[in-house]
């Protein structure tokens, strides 16, 4: 196994000892495990996962000793398990605040956090865009993208990337996912312009929207578009990072986690490139909104980097870690955290920057009003319209 961060064989052995502890010198957790009713383990251990491994208490401002010192106390041997539930309602909806991050009970109750849509956006793309394009019918229902023209200007293209999450985890399913992709761009290469239709694509993976978002690039030069790093040692505090990640690390044993690691990272799949048969380098414009988040905000990020790009509409969600997720070992297996492990930089206007609860903003910010959308309207591909034709 690499080892990411370079230590010494004394740096090492602290940082282990350091993992192994389930929280820093500062920490005070007085209670025996052997004392504590079921709530308060699970709480503990839940707790315990964060100091660890959650990144990104320094962007959020997060004291997470604060966190324990308030909420422990409130669990008592009367607690029950809904009653717990709603603790950590409260403390991943109002603290963390991180869609990559949540809590599940019973596999179908779950704490998390999402940012407030923007009423009108939701309402213009549920009732008015499908009025404003013309989809290719045998792409209607592809998962992953569907295409056609502009009904007002078939001159222009439109692409609806709905998500960036493989079907199935394999090789083959990405190359599918590409030849989709080719698909696509060979029917829309000879357009004036491309209207790239992000404003409800969740995420999924890097390497789908890499590839999605290179077959835009202008030249063949890489970008190295994000860069990483992960806690190692417990607290909230930029101390408890390592260095940015430079070579591959799989991350740490832990049996509680899916795929038996937690915290890896690769570096080697931050770099966008030119991708596909052509590129296309016409005008292409990106509709964002609160609803674009993870995958579909470095594919924003990406695209930002291209002089002929332009974003249009709303901030995207802001959530850019990789997670893991935990089977707690107390509770019987009835609670599941899905936690973020990387603390993550994007490559904007040639710096590294955060965007992690900030999300990343349009070019042209655009707001509909009640009444353009009750005009039935989408005044998003009209601005994309106005930007590819001037």
């Amino acid at each position: 196994m690499k080892n990411i961060f370079r230590l010494s064989l004394l740096g090492f052995l602290l940082v282990l000892i350091i993992a192994s502890c389930s929280k820093d010198d500062d920490a005070t957790i007085p209670d025996s495990n052997s004392t504590l009713i079921e709530q308060q383990k699970v709480f503990k251990e839940f707790w315990e996962i964060y100091d660890r491994h959650y990144p990104l208490m320094h962007r959020k401002n997060i004291d997470w000793q604060n966190v324990y010192d308030t909420y422990y106390p409130k669990i008592t041997s009367t607690t029950s398990d809904n009653q717990l539930f709603g603790i950590f309602e409260t403390i991943m909806g109002t603290i963390v605040k991180d869609g990559h991050s949540s809590l599940t009970f019973n596999a179908n109750q779950e704490a998390g956090f999402e940012p407030e849509f923007d009423r009108n956006i939701q309402n213009m793309i549920q009732n008015n865009t499908a009025g404003k394009v013309s989809i290719v019918s045998s792409t209607a229902n592809n998962p992953y993208l569907s295409y056609g023209t502009i009904t007002s200007d078939s001159n222009i293209g439109y692409i609806n990337s709905k998500n960036f999450e493989p079907v199935r985890e394999n090789d083959s399913e990405f190359n599918n996912f590409k030849t989709i992709v080719d698909e696509a761009l060979t029917a829309l290469k000879n357009k004036t312009g491309i209207i790239i239709d992000l404003r409800t694509n969740g995420g999924g993976q890097g390497p789908f929207a890499y590839y999605l978002a290179g077959r835009f690039f202008a030249n063949n030069t890489p970008i190295e578009l994000i860069r990483q790093r992960i806690k190692i040692a417990t607290g909230s505090t930029v101390a408890s990072l390592g260095e940015w990640a430079t070579k591959e690390f799989e991350g740490y044993p832990d049996a509680r986690v899916e795929g038996g690691f937690v915290a890896g990272v690769s570096p080697e799949d931050n770099t966008v490139v030119a991708s596909g048969p052509f590129q296309f380098t016409k005008k292409v414009a990106v509709l964002t909104s609160k609803g674009t988040a993870s995958a579909a905000e470095y594919f924003t990020a990406a695209m930002k980097t291209q002089s002929h790009t332009r974003t249009i509409g709303n901030t995207t969600f802001g959530i850019f870690a990789g997670s893991d997720i935990f089977t707690l070992t107390n509770g019987g297996g009835k609670w599941k955290t899905q936690v973020s492990i990387h603390d993550v930089e994007v490559k904007y206007n040639n710096t590294f920057q955060s965007f992690e609860g900030i999300g990343i903003s349009p070019d042209i910010l655009s707001i509909p009003t009640n009444a353009q959308v009750a005009a039935g309207d989408d005044i998003h591909i009209a601005e994309a319209i106005h930007y590819i034709k001037n």
